[in-house]
């Protein structure tokens, strides 16, 4: 099928991007249950919203008597390819870092900024229009059924996508919207896990709100705030203290697979604590350990391969005294297998080096597609066609997409700078031309891997 890009950016584009803007007014991160809202009543709202768009489009939509999850389809072919999105974003942190609130998008400079925007709510509305724009001009795959599946708990537990495969079953082929371009062939292993003890303490810090996020904000109370608080100005990073008398140490959050865009006000509160003198090994570990040593390289040796290094983000810390919580997130490399090699040596080197025990919260597996299978190089094609760029290579990443909910799935997009990335990040946005980019590679991938 040839494409009108003219038609598809002058009749579709003006559409998909308001409905992100409204789309971005929902505030569906994950609270607490209710009655008919099992992950809190912003994830409801999302999928309520997105199903009744879906429908007036014109789709046949179905949403989860249970509201976990929702999907439209289009077509009747006899297999089934998906294109999984997620409508919940992560918390909006610390609301006097948005030049805007977080859910009520401004456009500035060409970016829209907002929660969301790029993860994954602007990457989902260009593919719900690109399949509008299929349909619409009477493009049918015989061979497959087009799914665009909604999740709701992408950014926590993923208990949303499961519940769905549960009633459904996994697809013969698709994508995901939510990583970067070209293509990504290879998505590491992820562990979440918290590292622990009950060690006396006679100070207390708080701070962080996820494990996939930078921990940009903490508090702390306990001896030598003053002493504390000089080093931390003297190295630039941003202090007060609260109506407690209790100092607060400013970071920037960021992505959990990036540590080092971001900036961790708990590790440099540990290293401003060990430097003064205080003296206790959960500090001591964060700051020999943990410090901007984003790829753990005390502690490890030697795990890395074609898909990258080992990295390590610290996104929550709660301590005090008999409780001691560090909430982890690893990305560790496609060919090394967690259980065998990563947990215990960690294991082993908390309990040896500092008296300290590894409880492991999750494992997501990893996935690896060949750069040189039918599904690659297709998505190669569409992203050169559209973007001219030749010379980008696929990806391996340390991100973790709903490609790791089924075989044959990718990550394609929507990322196309992962460095200046803003996802998870304060004032995130996406640019608007870069929508535009998306709405055009999406339509032109939707039909080519489904011909």
């Amino acid at each position: 099928m040839i494409i009108d890009n003219k038609k598809l950016l002058e009749n579709y584009f003006p559409e998909a991007y308001e409905q992100t803007k409204k789309l971005l007014q929902i505030p569906s991160f994950k609270t607490e249950a209710l009655p008919n809202a099992p992950f809190g009543k912003g994830t409801k709202d999302v999928l309520d919203y997105t199903i009744k768009l879906a429908r007036e489009l014109g789709f046949e939509a179905h949403q989860d008597e249970q509201n976990r999850y929702g999907f439209l389809d289009y077509g009747d072919g006899e297999q089934l390819f998906v294109i999984l999105c997620h409508l919940d974003v992560v918390p909006p942190g610390n609301m006097s870092e948005w030049v805007t609130d977080p859910f009520t998008p401004i456009e500035q400079d060409g970016k829209l900024i907002g929660r969301g925007s790029f993860d994954d709510k602007g990457p989902t509305m260009m593919n719900l229009y690109a399949l509008k724009y299929l349909k619409d001009h009477g493009f049918k795959s015989e061979k497959y059924k087009i799914r665009m599946i909604f999740g709701l708990t992408e950014e926590t537990t993923w208990e949303s996508i499961r519940a769905y495969i549960e009633d459904y079953g996994i697809a013969d082929a698709g994508y995901v919207p939510d990583g970067e371009f070209p293509v990504v062939y290879a998505e590491k292993w992820i562990v979440d896990a918290d590292i622990v003890s009950s060690l006396p303490a006679d100070f207390e810090i708080k701070g962080g709100s996820a494990y996939n996020v930078i921990c940009d904000l903490v508090t702390y109370k306990g001896p030598k705030i003053s002493e504390i608080q000089k080093y931390l100005n003297a190295q630039d990073i941003r202090t007060s203290l609260n109506e407690n008398q209790e100092l607060v140490v400013q970071g920037a959050a960021g992505h959990g697979s990036l540590p080092w865009v971001g900036v961790n006000a708990a590790t440099w509160l540990a290293k401003a604590m060990f430097e003064v003198g205080i003296d206790h090994p959960t500090i001591k570990f964060l700051a020999k350990e943990v410090h901007m040593n984003y790829h753990a390289s005390g502690i490890f040796k030697g795990i890395a391969d074609e898909t990258g290094d080992l990295t390590q983000n610290l996104g929550i810390i709660e301590i005090k005294d008999g409780i001691q919580r560090l909430a982890f997130n690893y990305r560790v490399p496609v060919f090394t297998e967690p259980k065998e090699k990563f947990i215990p040596q960690l294991t082993k080197f908390l309990t040896d080096n500092y008296n300290l025990n590894l409880d492991v919260i999750g494992i997501e597996d990893s996935v690896y597609v060949p750069k040189d299978s039918d599904l690659i190089k297709k998505l190669m094609k569409v992203y050169q066609e559209v973007t001219g760029d030749m010379v980008s290579q696929p990806l391996a990443i340390g991100g973790g997409t709903y490609a790791k909910s089924m075989p044959n799935i990718v990550a394609f997009g929507a990322e196309f700078d992962i460095e200046k990335s803003t996802m998870h990040a304060y004032n995130e946005y996406v640019k608007i031309d870069d929508l535009k980019k998306m709405l055009e590679i999406y339509t032109k991938a939707i039909t080519l891997l489904t011909e």
